[in-house]
This record gives structure tokens, C-alpha cells and sequence, in this order.
């Protein structure tokens, strides 16, 4: 029998640094980089020489062999245990599985990218001011097709509505005891609400039912954020008040209007009403037609007695407290709506006293420290556009390092003695003094969210907030969250509870999810709570697009502006309101 050939050709080696297709298929690699031959020659473009780890826990947690350990062993098989002599082994815990809060996710599509669009125009909000679904008034304590059948007919017998017969008495309830708490820290102090302590009385007072439609259409614009058949009543009182407004300010001369306190008080009401309805941004309107008023008024006072027919200083109106009240309420509005968008004042800061340190209860804070708040404003709008000079570098310095000592000292404001203080107010002012800080820092000093200093005044807002919230606070905290909101890194999920803090499950421990869900908290409050949130997103998404974006675009985005504040949060809060 002939011999078998020798085998010429060397058998080939298995090799383990193939492309993975090659691996995949199991057919040689001639391993050329940067692509192999096989590759090559079927048409593909990618080929990759990647080493993949593969981890025996992995394997032994999905009760699987991990490599040939047990398959090719020379001790033969491992003999199977029977069950009863299985002994249990208790696996290490690794943790409970964390809450899943419906606030922690954002929803972010490709135009929040475009570097074709100019990110702060106003029209990319409008998707986000649809209309949230909301539970009730009182965060889903209260339902609201109870109200009427459960709290109002318990309030019909009093006495303020005794001389109410051609008004629904209905909405007076619901204004009286829903929409006035809302407008001081907690309902402690709802006797005290200037809504119903000061102006309800007025419009009781009033020969005319303008004012008294006007106040019917505010509690029946808040009603239909809850009840959607609440809105043509809402606009049928709104529109009345609105029509009487427009003939007084035509058939009437300007010391008429300013003589007459209700054209005034007429103003605020609609303008309250506007900032009901979320997404509306014609309270600015009003803001500005109030102005005119109030300016002419301290014209005329002026004025020797002899020449001026406005009441003064010795001849004050018998309704001289709701006067006062309205012309704080459109001063602290545009204050605080200033410090978002960096605009051009339209109250000066002549309205606020230093001197005057007295805790206003719809303010939650003195006029002291919200004079402090619009020198900082007027300082931020004064260097908004371009970089200013050495002399104004300097100047500005000075005037922060005084601001900076005014915000530390303790009598920033005292609460009347004759306010049972259950300590809501004391740190509804150390909030707002919390938040003053932040925003000097933000608006003057360049702070940017990565320094130490921001992360830490953040935390201290947020925990304060959560304090408070758990004390049923619902008026006062849109400007802090707002503020804190727009002060976080992009890049760093922040965490603002301690274990001290005590929070429950539902209530998320980290500053993003933490904001939507206060934000939720307060859905009844008298804010644009949507509008808020809208804008907040927009930030939020605009400082993460200019992570990803290019050193050009970076420049682009950098050009003209003052600071980091005037940079991503000034362009998107236009006619914002905060108060």
C-alpha cells in the first residue's frame, strides 16, 4: 500500500486578535489594519479590533458557565447535589431601588440643538405653554367639584356678603377664602392678606360694580385652571371690567384718573388677572399704564396745596392703605420680573425706602431688601450689553462689596408685634435674602453654576423651599426657585437633601427633579406656574447645547453679553413675571 503525502502546507492557528466579523463568522483574520482582507473584499467599510472583557460575575449572576470552567475539567463531572442538601445563600443587599419621580425627565428634540435658530426667541416657548394636566386646588388635598358643594355654602352667611345681591356669591366665597391665602406665606395670615383685608373692603365701598367684576373675574380665572367651565364666566367679568376701564380712561382728563383711586386699584386687579392665566404676558400692559399714573400723581403732590388737587401728605384719601398697596404691587412685580430678563426699569428704585424694615406680608420680605434687590437690577441692566471699562469695573466692584454688607446684616426685617409669627415669616425673609445673594453674585460678579460658591447658596435655597413647602407655604417662592433653578451645572446632577433632611420617597433629593416637582407643588399659586417652568426648561436645555456646541458657536453665543446670567437666562424671560 503506497505511503501517505506529507502534508506541505503548516495548519493554520487559531487566533484570538481578529476583527470582530472575523471572530463573528469564525474565518481567518489576516488582521490588516486599518481593514482586513475578508472584510475588504465583501464591501465593508467599518472593521473593528476591539477586545471585548467579559466578566465571570456577569455570568455566574444569569447561571451560566463562565469560559470552559466546569466543561473541560480532568476532575470529571461535579456530582449533583440533591435539593434538600442545597444550602441557601443569602446574596449581599445592594441597595433599595430608588423612587422613580415623573419630574426627573425632560423631553429634548433636535431643533433644542439647531445652531440655525436663535435660541432666545420667545416663539420656541410657546410649545411649552400647553396646558398641563393639573389635579386640584391644594395639590390633590381638595377636590375641586367639592368646593362648591363643601366649603362655599359654609361661608354664604358672612357678613361681607351681607350687601352682595347682584354678584355671585359663589365666586366672593371662593376669593375670599382660595385666592387670599394664596397671596401671603401660609393661611395663618390670610386675615392680614391685603387682597381681602384692604381691597375687598374698597370695592365694597365702590358706587360702581367695575371693581367688583374685576375681583369676580380674578377668582373665576383661578377657578378655571381646575374647571374649564369657569372660563366664560372668567372672561365675562374680565372683559366687563376691561370695557369700563377703556371708556374711564377716554371720557376722563389726567388729573381725573389720578385723583380717583380706582382707576388704580382698577389696574392691579386685571393685572393680577393676567398673570392667572399662564402664558399671557399683557399684564406688562398694565404695568406700564400704572406707572404712567402713579407718576403723574407724585407730580402733582408735588405740587404746592394751592395748585395740586391730589391728595398730599396732610390731606391723605381715606383710602390711602389700598393706594399705597397698589403702587407696591406694580413696583414689586417689575423688580422682581427685572432680575430675570435684565431690562430697562420701569419703576425706579425711588419707590423702595431703606429706612423701611417692616416685613410686608403679601412681600414676604421689607421694602429694605427689595430696595437692595433693585439697586442690583438697575447695576446688571446698567453693564447688560458689552464689557464695561476700567473706571466702571472699578466703581461696579465698590458698589457690590456695599451691597454684599447690606445682604449680611440681620435687621434686614422686623415683623409687626402684632403678627402671630409661627417663624414662616422669618424664613420667608431669610429665603428671599438667600435668593438676593445669588442673584448679586450671578448678576454682578460673573458667578457662573460650576463655582463652589453658587452650588452652595443653591442648596441652602432649595433646602428652605422644601422647609417650607412642608409648612404649606404657597406664595413667595417662584422667584427662589426660579433664581436656584437657573444656577445649576449642566454637567452635575446637584444634590441639595442631607440625611438630616428627612425627605419622604416621593420627594426627589436631587435640584432638577426637585424644582419640576415644587414647581407642581405650587400649580395653584397666583404665578404663571407654566410659563415659569417653560422658561426654566428653555435654560436648562440652552446651557447643554452650548456643552455640545462648537468654540465657534461659544463665541457667537458669548457676543455682547455682560455676564453668564445675560448669556443664557436674560434672552428667554421677557415679560416674565415673578412676583
Amino acid at each position: 500500500m503506497p505511503r501517505k503525502k506529507a502534508k506541505v502546507k503548516q495548519p493554520s492557528q487559531r487566533s484570538h486578535h481578529g476583527c470582530q466579523r472575523c471572530r463573528l463568522h469564525k474565518i481567518r483574520c489576516d488582521e490588516a489594519k486599518p481593514s482586513c482582507g475578508a472584510c475588504t473584499s465583501r464591501g465593508y467599510s467599518d472593521c473593528t479590533f476591539l477586545l471585548v472583557l467579559k466578566w465571570e460575575a456577569d455570568y455566574r449572576h444569569v447561571g451560566r458557565a463562565f469560559g470552559r470552567a466546569g466543561v473541560w475539567s480532568k476532575a470529571g463531572r461535579i456530582p449533583t447535589q440533591h435539593p434538600s442538601s442545597v444550602q441557601l445563600v443569602c446574596r449581599p443587599d445592594f441597595g433599595r431601588i430608588p423612587h422613580i419621580h415623573q419630574s426627573g425627565f425632560l423631553n429634548l428634540s433636535v431643533s433644542d440643538f439647531d445652531d440655525q435658530r436663535e435660541e432666545g426667541d420667545e416663539d420656541q416657548l410657546v410649545p411649552l405653554l400647553a396646558p398641563s394636566p393639573r389635579s386640584t386646588p391644594g395639590s390633590g388635598k381638595t377636590d375641586p367639584q367639592s368646593i362648591e358643594a363643601a366649603l362655599m355654602p359654609r361661608y354664604l352667611n358672612d357678613p361681607l356678603l351681607d350687601n352682595l345681591h347682584h354678584v355671585d356669591p359663589h365666586l366672593v366665597s371662593y376669593y375670599l377664602h382660595q385666592v387670599c391665602p394664596l397671596t401671603v406665606p401660609s393661611a395663618n395670615y390670610a386675615a392680614g392678606s391685603p387682597f381681602s383685608a384692604v381691597l375687598f373692603p374698597f370695592a365694597l365701598s365702590s358706587s360702581s360694580m367695575t371693581l367688583m367684576h374685576a375681583v369676580l373675574g380674578l377668582a373665576a380665572s383661578h377657578r378655571a385652571r381646575f374647571d374649564t367651565s369657569f372660563n366664560p364666566i372668567a372672561l365675562k367679568y374680565s372683559r366687563t371690567a376691561l370695557r369700563s376701564l377703556r371708556i374711564s380712561l377716554a371720557s376722563k382728563t389726567s388729573m381725573e384718573i389720578a385723583v380717583d383711586p380706582e382707576t388704580l386699584i382698577l389696574m392691579m386687579v386685571l393685572c393680577q388677572t393676567e398673570l392667572i392665566k399662564d402664558g399671557d404676558s399683557n399684564w406688562v400692559i398694565h404695568l406700564r399704564g400704572a406707572r404712567n399714573v402713579m407718576s403723574f400723581r407724585r407730580r402733582q403732590q408735588q405740587l404746592s396745596p394751592t395748585e395740586s388737587k391730589v391728595p398730599t401728605g396732610q390731606h391723605k384719601s381715606p383710602w390711602e392703605q389700598v393706594l399705597v398697596f397698589a403702587e407696591r404691587f406694580f413696583a414689586f412685580c417689575d423688580v422682581l420680573g427685572r432680575t430675570a430678563c435684565g431690562e430697562e426699569p420701569i419703576f425706579g428704585n425711588d419707590f423702595w425706602s431703606m429706612q423701611e424694615g417692616q416685613v410686608d406680608l403679601w412681600m414676604g420680605c421689607s421694602p429694605h431688601l427689595v430696595s437692595i434687590i433693585s439697586t442690583i437690577a438697575e447695576l446688571s441692566w446698567k453693564y447688560h450689553h458689552g464689557s464695561p471699562s476700567f473706571d466702571e469695573q472699578q466703581e461696579l466692584e465698590e458698589q457690590r462689596g456695599q451691597l454684599h454688607s447690606l445682604l449680611q446684616q440681620p435687621d434686614l426685617g422686623w415683623i409687626a408685634i402684632d403678627t402671630d409669627d409661627d417663624g414662616v415669616l422669618r424664613r420667608c425673609v431669610e429665603l428671599k435674602r438667600l435668593t438676593a445673594d445669588l442673584y448679586l453674585h450671578a448678576a454682578l460678579a460673573n458667578t457662573t453654576p460650576l463655582a463652589s460658591t453658587i452650588k452652595q447658596r443653591v442648596q441652602k435655597i432649595l433646602r428652605l423651599v422644601h422647609v417650607l413647602l412642608n409648612m404649606g407655604v404657597k406664595s413667595g417662592l417662584a422667584w427662589p426657585l426660579f433664581m436656584a433653578a437657573c444656577q445649576l451645572d449642566s454637567e452635575e446632577e446637584l444634590e441639595w437633601s442631607t440625611p438630616d433632611d428627612n425627605c419622604k420617597d416621593e420627594i426627589p433629593s436631587h435640584a432638577r427633579p426637585f424644582i419640576l416637582y415644587a414647581l407642581g407643588q405650587l400649580s395653584e399659586s397666583l404665578f404663571n406656574v407654566d410659563r415659569t417652568r417653560a422658561v426654566i426648561e428653555k435654560v436648562w436645555k440652552r446651557r447643554e447645547s452650548a456643552r455640545l456646541a462648537t468654540s465657534a458657536r461659544h463665541s457667537a453665543l458669548a457676543a455682547g453679553a455682560f455676564n453668564d446670567w445675560a448669556r443664557f437666562v436674560a434672552p428667554l424671560c421677557h415679560n416674565i413675571s415673578l412676583a
